[in-house]
């Protein structure tokens, strides 16, 4: 059974997988090596720093 079929949710946003949906898999350390499952391009990993300054810089200035 894959992560995906044991989860039914996204790690990362909490949404459901549709049936078929391609997923993501990322490995989190909480003492043992766990697999999650996740939807294409959301991360359970804190966004880069370069990429959040981005990010907060073109949310300010399109406001």
């Amino acid at each position: 059974m894959s992560a995906a079929d044991r989860q039914r949710s996204c790690a990362a946003c909490g949404g459901s997988f549709a049936p078929g949906e391609r997923t993501g898999l990322e490995a989190v350390l909480d003492g043992e090596i766990l697999y999650v499952a996740v939807h294409p391009w959301h991360s359970t990993y804190p966004p880069r720093r370069e990429a959040e300054a981005t990010r907060r810089l073109t949310t300010v200035t399109a406001a």
